[in-house]
């Protein structure tokens, strides 16, 4: 059997949210393009999700056109699948749905349907950094885990240069050869501080390297508070060489709990360590900005007067989230100070924050 069609998939990024959340509005720009490129539409049929969140998919002669949006994200994701080799229609309703939606950036792969359906494995994973319009692909020398926990996809490679390294849902969060860097980066306000560190919290830092570095410096009480277990037993297992025997400090306490609701319960923390996201998109159902300022205001709460804040904000080249979280940090906190620390697997540099509670 020859191949029978033509599927494009593709993804959208930052979209006017309003657009992607509006059943009617994605209906409408989905039945004008079918029409406009000289597609058949047979009907279509949509859901809107609760909080958010619209799929809209259209039978069409041809075969059918699929999207589901994140408006939290500002995300759309598209199918568009003809029974033809003939791709120009569907180029022509990608264009015109690119300019519907009006995303910063366009990721599409063609692919041929049919038998057979070749699967091409290589030895690269890419990590895509969308907010900064580039991506950076590292050699796999040794895959050393592939999984998926509850909460999102863990795989460790073993790369050349940085050696282990560990990426959740495709991005990379530490590679062994330079970890030393950005956790020194997130422990030095700490110290340079002065305070006490009788009491410490880091919210994230399931690898354990942060962890590691502050027992360093002989702190009284570490709480460490990671949602996903198996990031933890996965540092445990293959990444012993950033974490060491970290988590098991007798000084150290790990709770596997949300970060956010953990905050709820108002610690006294003489200083706390942001090893989170600022790219929490797939997990909430309020925007950005909206999260960010609450959970700091938390923080904010859960720290003693004087009590000190280290952050890892985000790439030098993330001018959206380092202006969001500018704002947010001069909103509940005093002496805020940015510096960048270059980390060669990143292939950039890398923005810190510290601060103090008012």
């Amino acid at each position: 059997m020859k191949p029978t069609g033509k599927q494009f998939i593709a993804e959208f990024i930052n979209c006017s949210a309003d657009i992607l959340n509006d059943q009617q509005t994605i209906e409408r720009i989905l039945s004008e393009g079918i029409v406009k490129c000289g597609m058949n539409l047979v009907s279509i049929n949509s859901h809107s999700f609760n909080p958010i969140g619209v799929t809209s998919i259209a039978i069409v002669s041809e075969s059918h056109i699929a999207i589901h949006t994140y408006p939290e994200a500002r995300h759309a994701s598209l199918d568009i699948f003809t029974c033809s080799d003939e791709s120009q229609l569907s180029i022509d309703l990608l264009d015109f749905l690119k300019d519907e939606l009006d995303p910063d950036t366009v990721r599409v792969a063609e692919m041929k349907r049919g038998n057979p359906l070749e699967i091409i494995h290589t030895d690269w994973i890419t990590d895509f950094c969308e907010s900064i319009g580039f991506e950076v692909r590292y050699h796999v020398e040794e895959k050393i885990l592939d999984t998926r926990s509850e909460y999102q996809q863990i795989n460790v490679i073993k790369n050349e240069t940085f050696g282990r390294m560990m990426f959740l849902d495709g991005e990379l969060q530490i590679a062994a050869a330079d970890a030393h860097i950005y956790n020194q980066s997130m422990v030095s306000p700490l110290i340079e501080a002065g305070n006490s560190l009788n009491n410490v919290a880091i919210l994230g830092g399931g690898d354990g390297g942060v962890l590691y570095e502050l027992l360093k410096h002989n702190p009284g009480r570490v709480t460490l508070i990671d949602i996903d277990k198996e990031v933890i037993n996965t540092a445990r297992k293959y990444l012993k060489d950033i974490c060491f025997d970290a988590f098991d400090d007798p000084s150290v306490t790990i709770i596997n709990d949300d970060a956010n609701t953990f905050l709820d319960e108002k610690h006294d923390f003489d200083a706390i360590v942001y090893d989170l996201t600022m790219h929490p998109e797939s997990f909430i159902n309020v925007d950005r900005e909206i999260y960010l300022d609450g959970i700091f205001s938390k923080i904010k709460d859960n720290l003693k007067m004087g009590g000190v804040l280290s952050v890892q904000c985000c790439s030098q080249f993330d001018a959206t989230t380092l202006g969001i979280i500018t704002v947010i940090l001069n909103k509940h906190f005093s002496d805020v100070t940015f510096k960048k620390s270059y980390i060669p697997s990143f292939c950039v540099s890398w923005v810190f924050a510290s601060a103090k509670r008012k």
